[in-house]
C-alpha cells in the first residue's frame, strides 16, 4: 500500500526537480521567489493526488485486480484523499502565511511590480481555486468523522467531483506556460483529465453501473445479537462469486444509495441465490429490519474483492476456477473471524461442504465472539466445519479473554497462510505479532472491509 504512495508523490517531484527546479535556481532565488516555485509544486502534487484519488474512485476493473481488490482500492482512495487535503493545505499556506510574515517584519516585503490589466480567465481561476480549496478542506475533515450518517458521507462524497473539476481549471490555467514544453506539464494533464472523466462519471451515477444487477428478496431471518440474514435471488445477469467477495446492495432507500456487504454464502448456480448477514453497526444498518420484506426487488452490485482464500490473491479466476482443495502441507489456512467477520468464512465453508469430489480441508478457523449469544450465527456451525474438514476453535472473549497471536502461531506449519477479517486495529496488532514471530507479510490477508 506504501508503494503507490511514494510513486505518486516521487514521480510530480522526479519532473519538477528534473525540469523546473534548475531553471529556478538559474535565477539566483529570492524568498519571494522560493514563495511561488512552492506555491507551483504544492498545488501541482495537490492535482496529481486529487486526480489519481478520484480515478480510483470510480472503481477501474484493471487497477482493482492489481491493487488486490477493491477494499484495498478504497483504503488507498482514502490515504490519498487525506494526503490531497495536506497538500492543498500547505499550497493555501504558502499563498498565505508568507504575507502574514511579510506583515509582521518577519521576512522581508514583496516586490511589487508595475500594476495592469489581470488576464479575466486567470483571475477566475484564482478565485475559483481560492473557494474550491476551502470547501475541499471542509468536506475532508466531513468525510473523515465517522459520527456523520453514511447517507451525508455519501452526499459529501458526490461533491468531491464538482470540487475537483473546480481545482482542475484553477490548476491547468495558472500552470507555468514552461511546463507545456516538458513532460511535467502534459504528464500533468493527463491525469487532470483521467480524475476528470471519473468525476463525470461519479457526477451523473454511472459508476459501476455494468456490474449491477436486480434481485429479488427470497427470505428474511432475523437473528439475535441485532443480526439480519437475507437470502435473494439475482433475477439476471449475475456472473457468480468467489467465497469470500463482497457486493453493494441498494435497497431503494432515498438518500442512501448502496452499502457494501460481504456474501456469506457459496455460489451455486442451480439454486441461485445468494445470503447477505448484515450486522446493525450503524443508522441504517439498525432500521434495515422494517424497511424490506421477502418478495422486495432491490440492487445488487459486483462481485467485488480478492479476499478469495486463494495462494495469489492477485490472480483473475472465474468463480468456477477457485481452489477447492486444501489438502496440501503447504496449502494449509488459518483463518480467523470477529464476530460478522465470520460471513467471509462462512462461504468458504459451504463452498468446500458442497463441492463434487471434496477431499478434507486443512485449515483452522478462530471464530472469536463475545459471548455465546452472539455465536447463534451461523447456526450448526460447527457441522458445517466437520462437513468441509475444518477445525474449529471457538472462542468466547467475555469469559475466556482475547485471543493471542501465540494461540494462532501454534497452529502454523510450513507455508501456512493466515486470513483475517474482524476489527481492523485488532487485525492490524495481530498480524504485526505473526510477522515478528516469522510469518511472512505476504502470507497475512486482512479484508480492509472499512469504506470510510
Amino acid at each position: 500500500m506504501k508503494r503507490p504512495l511514494i510513486l505518486l508523490a516521487l514521480i510530480p517531484l522526479g519532473f519538477w526537480g528534473i525540469f523546473a527546479l534548475p531553471e529556478v535556481l538559474a535565477a539566483n532565488p529570492t524568498f519571494w521567489e522560493w514563495r511561488k516555485a512552492l506555491i507551483i509544486l504544492t498545488g501541482t502534487l495537490a492535482l496529481w493526488w486529487m486526480s489519481a484519488g478520484i480515478a480510483l474512485a470510480a472503481r477501474p476493473a484493471w487497477l482493482e485486480k492489481h491493487l488486490g481488490g477493491l477494499d484495498k482500492l478504497y483504503r488507498l482512495h482514502k490515504y490519498i484523499g487525506i494526503g490531497s487535503g495536506i497538500l492543498v493545505f500547505s499550497h493555501w499556506m504558502m499563498e498565505w502565511l508568507p504575507k502574514k510574515m511579510a506583515k509582521l517584519g518577519w521576512v522581508p516585503s514583496r516586490p511589487r511590480g508595475p500594476k495592469g490589466m489581470q488576464d479575466m480567465w486567470l483571475s477566475l481561476a484564482k478565485d475559483v481555486g481560492e473557494w474550491a480549496g476551502y470547501i475541499l478542506l471542509a468536506l475532508v475533515v466531513i468525510a473523515l468523522v465517522r459520527r456523520i450518517p453514511y447517507r451525508y458521507f455519501r452526499l459529501v462524497h458526490k461533491a468531491f467531483g464538482l470540487i475537483f473539476l473546480a481545482g482542475v481549471f484553477h490548476g491547468l490555467i495558472l500552470m507555468p506556460a514552461t511546463f507545456w514544453q516538458n513532460p511535467l506539464g502534459w504528464l500533468t494533464a493527463t491525469m487532470a483529465a483521467a480524475g476528470a472523466i471519473s468525476a463525470l462519471l461519479s457526477l451523473s451515477n454511472r459508476i459501476g453501473r455494468n456490474r449491477q444487477h436486480p434481485a429479488q428478496i427470497v427470505s428474511i431471518n432475523q437473528h439475535e445479537g441485532k443480526l439480519l440474514e437475507i437470502v435473494c435471488r439475482p433475477t439476471e445477469g449475475w456472473p457468480g462469486h468467489r467465497a469470500g467477495q463482497f457486493l453493494f446492495a441498494d435497497f431503494g432507500q432515498r438518500g442512501e444509495g448502496a452499502h457494501p456487504f460481504t456474501i456469506a454464502s457459496a455460489w451455486n448456480s442451480k439454486d441461485g441465490t445468494l445470503t447477505l448477514a448484515i450486522k446493525a453497526l450503524g443508522d441504517f444498518t439498525t432500521k434495515l429490519p422494517v424497511l424490506v420484506q421477502p418478495g422486495q426487488m432491490f440492487l445488487l452490485e459486483g462481485p467485488y474483492g480478492s479476499f478469495d482464500f486463494s495462494p495469489s490473491t492477485q490472480v483473475d479466476r472465474a468463480p468456477q476456477e477457485a481452489p477447492l482443495g486444501c489438502n496440501k502441507l503447504s496449502d494449509h489456512q488459518v483463518w480467523i473471524a470477529g464476530g460478522i467477520g465470520i460471513t467471509p468464512f462462512l462461504a468458504r465453508l459451504n463452498e468446500l461442504a458442497n463441492a463434487d469430489g471434496k477431499k478434507s480441508a486443512n485449515a483452522d478457523l478462530f471464530y472469536c465472539t463475545p459471548d455465546s449469544t452472539a455465536g447463534e450465527f451461523p447456526a450448526h456451525l460447527e457441522a458445517l466445519c466437520q462437513s468441509a474438514g475444518v477445525r474449529l476453535h471457538r472462542r468466547l472473549t467475555e469469559r475466556e479473554g482475547p485471543l493471542s497471536s501465540h494461540e494462532v502461531a501454534s497452529t502454523l506449519q510450513a507455508g501456512s497462510s493466515v486470513w483475517f477479517c474482524g476489527p481492523a486495529a485488532w487485525g492490524k496488532s495481530l498480524g504485526k505479532a505473526l510477522h515478528n514471530s516469522g510469518l511472512s507479510r505476504t502470507a497475512f490477508h486482512q479484508e480492509a472491509f472499512e469504506f470510510r
